[in-house]
């Protein structure tokens, strides 16, 4: 049984050419999972016009109170039914060999989830030259050439629009921690670090940008302006601590479940987001000093974005 997760809000303007896409799949969905966290536009009576046009294929709840976009996605997946969960955004639409392409990866019962890229593309869904593993400097080579877990724990390649899940992995998922914007990443890290995931090279989805989007993983600062102004926000935000809460809750969550190389590089990870998100309330000297031990452990480089989060700690704080 297949199943599609979507949590949605406010997204009425985008959310049909979506919900077509998926019931146009070349192999078919057999129920499509809707948590909606209390819209205030059109976006409820859309879902049930379809509920009613396509009986017993969706599923619709509403929210009593908002639970914001991971709280809504975690109560999505949990309402699912199927063996295989495919997660989707309300604003994208997929290609219509998707469901047919990711399901021809779970091979076996250790491949936990798949993968796929995204073509980024505007609001009238022109594509914008660049895929979505591209804007996070990934690619397929990249991607094959290290360990799974080695990539994911520096930076989660996929956002959640590209992934298909097990319903087995729930148990490892489920619930997920009570941080913002967390379940892409969380998903992510966690199922590599169980070195359960496989990609498909290959955009399955036309990921759209148009301005309003919950997350900001579609948007590019390729430029040395636009570089520095993410790097200064990053540092004033200290996202640095929100790394070190996510990578010690999966360390926590996945105790006694991972093999030993997993682990240690969990705790070095969670070690060394603790060191920078310190640095952000020492003197310069001392940051410097920090700055010093992090470089030359080798950790920038495996963790960070190497001589350019280097750079981030020493001046853009």
């Amino acid at each position: 049984m297949i199943s599609v997760a979507i949590a949605t809000f406010n997204g009425a303007e985008y959310l049909q050419p979506q919900l077509d896409s998926i019931l146009a799949q070349s192999v078919a969905v057999d129920e499509i999972v809707i948590c909606d966290d209390n819209s205030a536009d059109g976006t409820v009576t859309i879902l049930e016009n379809y509920q009613k046009e396509h009986p017993g294929k969706f599923r619709i709840f509403r929210n009593p109170q908002n639970l914001g976009c991971a709280g809504n996605f975690e109560k999505a997946l949990s309402l699912c039914s199927g063996d295989i969960i495919f997660l989707a955004d309300q604003d994208d639409v997929w290609l219509a060999d998707k469901v047919e392409k990711m399901l021809k990866c779970f091979t076996t019962p250790q491949i936990l989830g798949v993968y796929s890229d995204s073509l980024v593309v505007n609001a009238k869904l022109e594509a914008q030259g660049k895929t979505h593993l591209e804007i996070r400097n990934f690619s397929p080579d990249l991607l094959k050439k290290l360990p799974q877990f080695k990539n994911f724990i520096r930076r989660v390649p996929p956002a959640a629009h590209d992934m298909a899940i097990r319903k087995t992995a729930l148990k490892y998922l489920l619930p997920f921690p009570k941080q913002p914007n967390v379940h892409d990443s969380f998903i992510g890290i966690t199922i590599a670090a169980l070195n359960g995931w496989e990609m498909i090279p290959e955009c399955l989805t036309l990921f759209r940008q148009h301005g309003a989007n919950a997350s900001g993983s579609g948007k590019s600062d390729s430029g040395i302006a636009g570089q520095l102004r993410a790097a200064k926000q990053s540092a004033k935000s200290d996202t640095f601590a929100w790394n070190a809460k996510l990578h010690a809750f999966v360390l926590a969550r996945l105790k006694d479940r991972i093999d030993d190389e997993n682990e240690t590089l969990l705790k070095a990870r969670v070690a060394h987001s603790q060191s920078r998100s310190k640095m952000g309330k020492c003197n310069w000297f001392h940051r410097a000093f920090l700055v010093g031990i992090e470089l030359f452990s080798g950790n920038y480089f495996r963790f960070a974005r190497g001589i350019k989060s280097v750079i981030q700690d020493l001046f853009l704080r």
